[in-house]
């Protein structure tokens, strides 16, 4: 498998996507979701590859101290299932497109393959500092897809976005040139095995939280939440579907690829502060969302207390909670990325997001009903889909390493989730709206085929989810502590392999 390939046709289709007719829009779509669909079967193989890497070139040399920076690119079970998934939301977004975008879908179309490559460069990244520079490139296009195709305040939201995210990566970049000045290259398998030994462990130390505080900010945790609901509601609905579907799991990914593996012992010493973050973050996240009015807030809250959850799981160590995390990253990102798709389709139909607008839906659009339905109810985790196994996964690691209660704790989110989704449900599909009932409408053919292999997917996966977690078995358990973390065990010890 050619990774430059997989790498750069997402950069060719949005340079193609520039040259097509700016008035014919019919046409610009078909040739979009023509583009997405090769670009999605040059990708998906990736998950049946195994490791694999290109060969390792050097991009080019700092002067006077010589530090070495590589263009290399690597794909193993973690990133190949999550470019995967990019590859199936794209043409979901882009099917979704036509609503939102109107006469400017060749810009929007544009933007969302640039959006693609900068994020598939980000999880290909074999070299520290190559990845820095797709994990900052990508929150252009978002922003700018913000700023342009946004709400009414999403003129705020794109620049509050874009500053929170940039301000968080700053210290990664100052981490970043350490280490290269410090083991003379940013080559990620070399920096692995140089870094504990060459490095004073209090350097360490703040090398470890400068590189961690962009993750939090990426995924984000409670505090560092503050940019997420905004970016979420008032951007346009296919850029929240990939925000929220894969550019969020970059923050977990940043994680299992990069930050444990470096710091081994830190990760250790302050598994606890991750777990009470992710906790912290189930809770605040679920009861936000039970106490949102519009609908893209309530996606959003919920997206915040999902992923606090895979943060809580993943410091536990557990072979479990990596398996788990992956799959969550999958099912969480299909599911999240329907619901904010269809929240959009049905904005546009009454032209508020307040949930209290809404109703009847389920006689006046049984399409739309069936596919909000299924995406509701697997992201609950509903038995017989994913998430119900990434969920089960996830609260026995924490069982195992902190017990009863606190996995009850964690296990709240569950409940929480089944109140504000079943909620929704019931405001958007029954009962009576507030404003005027339009005519019957409902999703088209195109929109309806673009959603479809996401709903396919989330039920494959719920009963044969076994490539998932295999691939992460696989490929990550050599890069993780070997034992679970507790408070009377030493750092130390734990990672002593």
């Amino acid at each position: 498998m050619n990774l430059h390939l997989v790498l750069f046709a997402p950069f060719l289709a949005s340079a193609l996507c520039l040259f097509l007719s700016s008035t014919d829009s019919k046409s610009v779509l078909r040739t979009a979701l023509v583009f997405a669909c090769a670009i999605a079967g040059l990708s998906i193989p990736l998950v049946g590859s195994g490791t694999i890497a290109t060969v390792s070139h050097t991009w080019f040399s700092v002067p006077v101290v010589g530090t070495e920076i590589k263009w290399l690119l690597t794909s193993d079970g973690l990133s190949a299932w999550l470019i995967a998934l990019l590859a199936v939301l794209v043409p979901a977004a882009l099917g979704l497109a036509p609503r939102i975008a109107g006469e400017r879908l060749r810009e929007f179309a544009a933007l969302v393959f640039l959006m693609q490559g900068f994020m598939t460069g980000a999880l290909l990244s074999g070299d520290l500092l190559l990845f820095y520079g797709f994990f900052e490139a990508m929150l252009i296009p978002a922003a700018v897809l913000i700023a342009l195709f946004g709400g009414r305040d999403r003129r705020k939201a794109s620049l509050f976005f874009l500053i929170f995210s940039l301000v968080g990566s700053a210290p990664m970049f100052f981490a970043i040139w350490w280490i290269g000045l410090s083991c003379q290259t940013t080559e990620l398998s070399v920096v692995v095995e140089r870094i504990t030994t060459q490095t004073d462990p209090t350097v360490r130390a703040v090398l470890f939280w400068a590189i961690a505080l962009a993750f939090l900010v990426k995924l984000p945790v409670v505090p560092l939440h503050l940019w997420q609901a905004d970016a979420y509601s008032e951007g346009p609905a296919p850029s929240s579907a990939l925000l929220t579907g894969v550019m969020a799991k970059i923050g977990l990914f940043g994680f299992m690829r990069i930050l444990i593996p470096l710091f081994r012992i830190e990760s250790a010493q302050y598994a606890g502060v991750f777990v009470a973050l992710g906790l912290v973050t189930v809770l605040v996240g679920a009861l936000l969302a039970l106490q949102q009015t519009s609908l893209r807030r309530v996606l959003a809250f919920s997206s915040l207390s999902h992923l606090g959850l895979g943060l809580a799981a993943l410091f536990t160590f557990r072979p479990e909670a990596t398996s788990g995390v992956l799959l969550l990253m999958v099912a969480h990102g299909l599911s999240a990325a329907a619901l904010f798709l269809l929240a959009g389709v049905a904005e546009t139909w009454s032209k508020s997001s307040h949930i209290d607008d809404f109703g009847a839906l389920a006689s006046r659009s049984p399409l739309f009903a069936v596919f909000f339905t299924v995406a509701a109810l697997a992201s609950v985790g509903l038995p017989g889909t994913a998430g119900f196994v990434a969920e089960f996964l996830l609260l026995v690691s924490i069982f195992k390493v902190y017990g009863l209660w606190i996995a009850i704790l964690a296990g709240l989110t569950v409940i929480l989730s089944a109140a504000y989704t079943l909620r929704l449900v019931q405001k958007l599909l029954y009962g009576s709206p507030a404003l005027p009932s339009p005519q019957p409408v409902d999703l088209t053919a195109t929109e309806s085929l673009a959603l479809l292999p996401i709903l396919v997917a989330l039920v494959v996966f719920g009963f044969y989810p076994n490539p998932i977690l295999k691939a992460a078995r696989a490929d990550l358990l050599t890069s993780l502590p070997v034992a679970p973390v507790t408070a009377t065990q030493d750092a130390a010890h734990v990672v002593g392999r």
